[in-house]
């Protein structure tokens, strides 16, 4: 009984990443608990990735995951500053939160991170960089019960994130690790402070070829 839980278990994640990998989700794990099992409405569209600007991606990257297409899921340099430096953010990739949205629920049991981590390499060993990015800007939740970068950018914007600046590209990036109480135009000082950096290291991801994965 164990063994065949366990094959079906393999066989259901592998193939829920292979469809993942050609065809866009119509909605994710966390997508479903946050509208109650879509009794709350979502704001929730796609946008191929080459629709949504090069300042978008690169922000995204600069913000939240500057080793994206160096590491294989789990940024082992990140994690070691993290706890070697005693800081309380987290050292989660790209990789690793599209895994949790897309799968799993919410939580901080060590069940849940090790099936997280699965999902982390399933989804590289099977899922090219660009298309990685490419659902995780358009699955990412922006703000309450709406989903995706061009949603946001639309929304505080009013313009598609193609037409977004890199000021602006920024702005919508230092929302993501807490979307619901974060907004673009009104981001707190110490986040305003960041930009100036960022726009920098967007720089050296272009100029180090640390972006050649997802441009």
């Amino acid at each position: 009984m164990v063994t065949l839980l366990f094959v079906s278990f393999m066989f259901l994640s592998v193939a829920s990443v292979l469809l993942v990998r050609f065809f866009n989700p119509p909605f994710t794990s966390f997508m479903v608990s946050e509208s109650n099992f879509f009794r709350k409405k979502i704001d929730y569209s796609w946008t191929p990735i080459p629709n949504m600007g090069e300042n978008i991606a690169l922000s995204v990257v600069a913000t939240e995951d500057s080793n994206f297409c160096n590491h294989i899921g789990v940024d082992i340099k990140e994690i070691y500053k993290v706890v070697t430096r005693g800081e309380k953010r987290g050292a989660s990739t790209i990789t690793q939160q599209l895994a949790k949205n897309l799968f799993l629920w919410s939580g901080r049991s060590w069940s849940r991170k090790m099936i997280e981590l699965y999902f982390t390499f399933l989804i590289e060993i099977i899922i090219p960089k660009r298309r990685i990015l490419e659902i995780y800007l358009n699955t990412v939740e922006t703000s309450l019960l709406t989903f995706g970068i061009n949603e946001a950018s639309e929304k505080y914007y009013k313009k598609p994130s193609n037409k977004l600046t890199k000021e602006q590209a920024l702005r919508i990036a230092l929302t993501l690790p807490n979307p619901k109480t974060r907004s673009p135009k009104k981001l707190k000082s110490y986040l305003v402070l960041r930009i100036p950096r960022l726009k920098k290291d967007i720089d050296i991801l272009k100029k180090d070829d640390r972006s050649s994965c997802f441009l």
